[in-house]
């Protein structure tokens, strides 16, 4: 890359098109949001890190019990 500044209309065509993606992030998240609020909220997302609890032989890693997730079964 050239180290010359750049021009404004670059600038300002890149400022628009940045606007435009968080725009577009912003209105996908407060979409998703509303919803969880009407239908009383969200299912928690499953759990995975009970298997990386399981490979890790120093035992950082804490278990879904350990930390008060309720599991299923």
């Amino acid at each position: 890359m050239s180290d010359r500044p750049r021009s404004r209309a670059f600038k300002g065509f890149e400022r628009f098109v940045l606007g435009v993606g968080m725009s577009l992030v912003a209105f996908v998240i407060e979409r998703r949001l509303l919803k969880a609020l009407k239908h009383g909220g969200m299912k928690p997302a499953p759990w995975t890190a009970e298997k990386a609890a399981e490979a890790e032989p120093d035992g950082l890693a804490a278990t879904p019990q350990e930390i008060g997730y309720q599991t299923e079964g």
